[in-house]
C-alpha cells in the first residue's frame, strides 16, 4: 500500500480525493451495499424491513432501479454518468455519487484510493468502512457465478466475481481475503445475504 502523495489516511486506507468531509461521518450507521447479482432487490427489501434505518449504497446500474439510494458508487465512472442521467429522468431526489475519477462531476472522488478493490461492490463496502459504518451488509454481492439481475444465466465469458477458476477470479478473491486479514476491523463489520460472501463473512 503506497502513501506517497496521499492527502488523507483512515481505517487502513489512504488517498487524495475530496473525501475529507465524509471520513468517519456515518457514526456507526447500518449500511446496505446493493450489488448487481440476481436477487438483489429481494435481499435489499428484506434487509430494509429488518433495518428501516439502513443507508443504501447502490453499485453500478442497479442504482437506476432502486427506489431509495443514499450513495451511488462505481469504478466505471463513465458509465455512472450515464446511469445517473437515467435515474434523474424518474427521480429528482439527490443521491451522492462516488467514483475514482477526479474532477468530472461526482460528489466525491476517491482518486488515489489505496489499496483499491477490483470490484465495484467491494469498493462500495470499502467506502462505507472509511465513512464510518458500523455494519455493512452485502446484498446482491455473492462473489460467485450468480447471474446479474438483468440476465437469465451466468456470464458468457465465465467470469464469476471471484468464485471461478480463472486467474482474474482467483486474484479478486485473494485480494479480498488478504485485505480482510490486513484490516480485521473492516472485516468484522461485513455480513452478506447470499452466496460465497455469506459463507465467508456470515449472514446478517
Amino acid at each position: 500500500m503506497g502513501t506517497y502523495g496521499a492527502t488523507w489516511e483512515y481505517g487502513g486506507y489512504n488517498g487524495c480525493g475530496n473525501i475529507h468531509p465524509i471520513i468517519d461521518s456515518l457514526n456507526g450507521a447500518y449500511v446496505i451495499v446493493a450489488g448487481n447479482a440476481s436477487g438483489v432487490f429481494a435481499e435489499v427489501e428484506k434487509t430494509l424491513k429488518e433495518r428501516p434505518d439502513a443507508l443504501v449504497f447502490a453499485v453500478n446500474d442497479v442504482g437506476m432501479y432502486l427506489p431509495n439510494v443514499d450513495h451511488w458508487l462505481s469504478l466505471h465512472y463513465n458509465s455512472l454518468l450515464a446511469w445517473r442521467a437515467v435515474r434523474w429522468l424518474e427521480n429528482t431526489s439527490h443521491t451522492y455519487t462516488h467514483s475514482i475519477a477526479d474532477g468530472i462531476g461526482f460528489d466525491y472522488s476517491w482518486h488515489g484510493l489505496s489499496p483499491l478493490f477490483a470490484l465495484s461492490g467491494y469498493f462500495a463496502a470499502q467506502v462505507a468502512h472509511i465513512m464510518g459504518a458500523g455494519r455493512i451488509v452485502l446484498c446482491g454481492c455473492p462473489g460467485d457465478e450468480t447471474p446479474r439481475f438483468f440476465e437469465h444465466s451466468k456470464r458468457a465469458d465465465n467470469f464469476q466475481y471471484g468464485g471461478g477458476k480463472s486467474q482474474y477470479d482467483k486474484s479478486i478473491q485473494t485480494q479480498l481475503r488478504n485485505e480482510m486479514k490486513r484490516v480485521p476491523v473492516f472485516a468484522e463489520k461485513i455480513r452478506s445475504t447470499s452466496g460465497w460472501t455469506a459463507h465467508y463473512f456470515g449472514s446478517p
